[in-house]
């Protein structure tokens, strides 16, 4: 599939809805129709979300909800069954995260029709007939090897990996180069419990690479089989790296946001976490930048929003431009952003800081009354003994920022100064 088409697919089954304790705070019009309604606005006049849950899953979903917003529970993918505007139940995949809304937290669901592939996986299993016609017609590839020495393949499985016939794949010695090295420790161990009695059938997801170098995601049935008079392990394999690619850009909207395409909250904080944990086993330096924008609302109130908008987006993309690979940064909130600086001490951080803070001021969004310039204030601080986690790193780093923004903003402090 082209990735125009990947892209139309991802669309067309894409919605997101914001909520805080099920009250609709936003949604798109993908997610109205998607439940039957005509707009965006008919799921906002609701009172609330759990109406398109189905009433089965009303104490799990409340349940999960609480336990993501305090903290006990990270947020992640997961199926749930909704209920359209008529009342029907729809399978759907579903991806939250928790985003900064208005200055509060909020929860943000992006969702995925599942339906369709439910429907399918239902017809499959009402004939074992048809799942064996599935599988002898060659839509899925077969493999029978010997401790990874192939005995048999069909057509289906060397096309999967590029190869123009069964008897290109077959004249390898071993199919492991046919597998990404990390998941050679697997099929090692998954081989021995097959051939030693320990499981009867094994499931798995691998990243396969093609003949010509190139990436392919496969799910995998393993289990033993007779071949001549000898045992030998049989596998069927599904190419599911259209799921795969799938699965990757859902993860991106999750953990990405969507004005500015800087890392969440959520996901930065993970970052940070083992980053911090890191340098502290370590003992290397680290240095933590928390960034605002001076004057936002008034920006906002003289401007729109879209003109605030424009001024986050140029922000993002001048420190994404600007920034060592080593670098990342994530958007905390609002107009509110830390930058993390690895292997950076104090001073080599201010530096960095000035430099970025000195290019905003030279940056211009156009807007009806004209050029409009803005500017960032920092505060900076860096991982010492006296700082034992991330919350006291944050915590100087934002009394610098205070600092700032009293000495005039458009510059850059340090809580220490």
């Amino acid at each position: 599939m082209s990735s125009h088409s990947e892209q139309l697919l991802i669309e067309s089954h894409y919605a997101v809805v914001i909520h805080q304790d099920f009250k609709p705070l936003y949604a798109d019009d993908n997610y109205a129709r998607f439940f039957g309604y005509q707009s965006a606005e008919d799921i906002l006049s609701l009172t609330s979300l759990l109406q398109l849950i189905a009433p089965h899953e009303h104490r799990d979903a409340i349940l999960l909800y609480n336990e993501i917003m305090s903290g006990k529970q990270k947020p992640g993918i997961r199926t749930f069954k909704n209920v359209n505007k008529e009342g029907n139940e729809l399978a759907v995949l579903a991806i939250d995260s928790i985003v900064d809304w208005q200055g509060q937290q909020a929860m943000q669901v992006i969702i995925v029709d599942l339906s369709y592939q439910f429907e399918m996986q239902r017809n499959l299993k009402l004939s074992e007939e048809r799942y064996r016609v599935l599988v002898d017609g060659s839509i899925q590839g077969i493999l029978v090897h010997e401790n990874f020495n192939p005995l048999f393949c069909n057509l289906a499985y060397a096309q999967m990996f590029g190869f123009e016939d069964e008897q290109a794949l077959m004249d390898s010695n071993s199919i492991l180069p046919l597998i990404s090295s990390e998941y050679h420790h697997q099929a090692h161990q998954d081989n021995h419990a097959l051939l030693v009695g320990e499981k009867r059938v094994i499931k798995t997801e691998i990243k396969g690479i093609r003949a010509d170098g190139s990436t392919v995601w496969l799910s995998l049935l393993s289990r033993t089989v007779l071949w001549n008079g000898e045992q030998a392990v049989q596998v069927t394999v599904m190419d599911i790296t259209e799921q795969q690619l799938l699965r990757e850009r859902l993860e991106q909207r999750a953990n990405y946001d969507v004005l500015t395409n800087l890392l969440t909250r959520r996901a930065f904080n993970e970052l940070l976490q083992k980053e911090f944990a890191y340098c502290q086993l370590h003992s290397n330096s680290l240095c933590c930048v928390l960034i605002d924008i001076d004057n936002f609302k008034y920006i906002n109130d003289q401007n729109g929003h879209h003109s605030g908008d424009e001024v986050l987006q140029l922000f993002a993309s001048t420190c994404k431009m600007s920034l060592r690979k080593s670098d990342f940064i994530g958007r905390w909130g609002g107009d509110e952003f830390v930058l993390v600086l690895p292997n950076t001490d104090l001073e080599q951080a201010i530096l960095i800081a000035e430099r970025l803070c000195n290019d905003i001021t030279k940056l211009r969004v156009t807007t009806e009354s004209g050029a409009l310039s803005f500017s960032v204030s920092m505060g900076v601080s860096a991982l010492s003994e006296h700082i034992s986690s991330v919350d006291i790193l944050l915590s100087e780093a934002d009394k610098a920022l205070y600092k700032a923004k009293n000495q005039g903003k458009s510059r850059v402090a340090i809580a220490s100064e």
